[in-house]
């Protein structure tokens, strides 16, 4: 019961890459096939769902690894690899936030107007309401894809508070942006969609946050006893 099942391990970070790309609309040819999706996911929301999943990516990963890699390596390469992961997409987040609400305020600003209303409708009043919806279907599908394959893989899984507050964090984003989909008539699922960026960008910053603080004091702990080291060799020379 204690021995990885590598087959299940490797299923979860194909599906978790899968994913990344599925949102960022750049999966391949044979995997829109599969999945019978058409075209890339419209608006911004859906795209900004691979901040957050990205991350889901690197723990599923970082999860195998420590199961074979030497404690001491396994500290170098997580601490390394978290520190530049986070910088990056804590910016990639920021970013993300406030292209998404200058674009809210524009929609906002043409609706207000009497003539901008106009704009909007050509703009943004025709959205992918039902692309969308199949692939939030498929995304949610494949993450609980993900967090059964994990369990398959381990059931120390259970155990990693942080990879399964994770895998729920990134389901209660998908349901959110689904929910905001469908709260509006067709010609305002643009600006809930911008909401809905923003919303799940918010997540995503918030765990990269989580993900440079941890990276930080990996490093720390991985200095600690080289400082110490080093202490100890320099007193005899002191004396």
């Amino acid at each position: 019961m204690d021995k990885l099942r590598w087959p299940f391990l490797l299923g979860a970070i194909i599906v978790s890459v899968v994913i990344v790309t599925v949102e960022l609309g750049t999966a391949a040819p044979i995997v829109k096939s599969l999945l019978h999706l058409e075209d890339e996911p419209p608006g911004i929301a859906i795209p900004a769902l691979a901040l957050l999943d990205v991350q889901l990516v690197f723990a599923t990963v970082i999860y195998g690894l420590g199961v074979i890699l030497p404690q001491s390596l396994m500290g170098r390469v997580q601490g390394i690899a978290s520190l530049i992961l986070s910088i990056l997409l804590i910016l990639g987040s920021i970013v993300a936030i406030f292209a998404a609400l200058t674009l809210l305020l524009l929609m906002l600003a043409l609706i207000a107007s009497f003539f901008g209303i106009v704009v909007y409708l050509a703009l943004f009043g025709d959205f992918g309401r039902s692309q969308a919806s199949i692939i939030l279907s498929v995304l949610l599908a494949a993450k609980v894809a993900v967090g059964a394959l994990l369990i398959l893989a381990h059931q120390r899984f259970l155990t990693n508070k942080g990879l399964v507050l994770l895998v729920l964090t990134s389901l209660i984003a998908n349901v959110i942006i689904g929910i905001l989909h469908g709260l509006v008539p067709i010609v305002l699922v643009s600006v809930t969609d911008a909401i809905a960026a923003i919303i799940v960008s918010i997540l995503a910053v918030i765990w990269a946050i989580g993900l440079l603080v941890g990276a930080i004091i990996a490093i720390i702990r991985i200095l600690k006893p080289e400082k110490r080291q080093a202490s100890l060799l320099a007193k005899p020379l002191a004396t």
